[in-house]
């Protein structure tokens, strides 16, 4: 070996020694692509549509009474829950009070699902819980609102229900 390819490798060494030594400190981490995803506003309109059609297909299925129909005021409070949900993390009901006042409802139920799943996935689980299942099949609900916010690789949906 010559002197320059001597000297030449030894430098590589060394680079590779630093390298390695500092690897951990160079490494930049970057979030999973479901993190890291972020749905159009289309596609969160589509998701919102979709449970309120599988909501739709269990009342006919079950001849539970007629559709439920979007409702503007129901829909404003299944939005701002959804998003201050999952933006804080936390997950409970929230007092309905407030909500059957605003709407003018005589009656008015919520239902509120998490996790990494599909629309079609979230109504199946409230058909297989027995509160959120009577909320779906009540035929005195008429009227619904659907909210669906996705962070962190997560939907939370709220679905309002009222009847006026």
């Amino acid at each position: 070996m010559t002197t320059g390819l001597k000297a030449l490798t030894r430098r590589i060494g060394a680079l590779l020694v630093i390298l390695v030594a500092l690897g951990p400190a160079i490494i930049v981490a970057a979030p999973s692509a479901q993190a890291a995803y972020a749905p159009s506003a289309s596609t969160v309109a589509a998701y919102e549509a979709r449970v309120i059609w599988r909501m739709n297909k269990e009342r006919a299925r079950l001849h539970r009474g007629g559709r439920l129909t979007q409702a503007s005021c129901a829909d404003k409070y299944a939005e701002s829950w959804s998003s201050y949900l999952a933006k804080t993390g936390r997950f409970y009901h929230r007092q309905m009070m407030p909500f059957l006042r605003a709407c003018h409802a005589s009656r008015v139920g919520e239902n509120l699902a998490r996790g990494h799943v599909s629309a079609d996935q979230i109504v199946s689980a409230w058909m297989a819980s027995p509160g959120h299942r009577a909320n779906v099949l009540d035929p005195r609900l008429t009227k619904v609102g659907v909210g669906a916010v996705y962070r962190n690789g997560t939907w939370t949906v709220a679905a309002n229900f009222t009847r006026p």
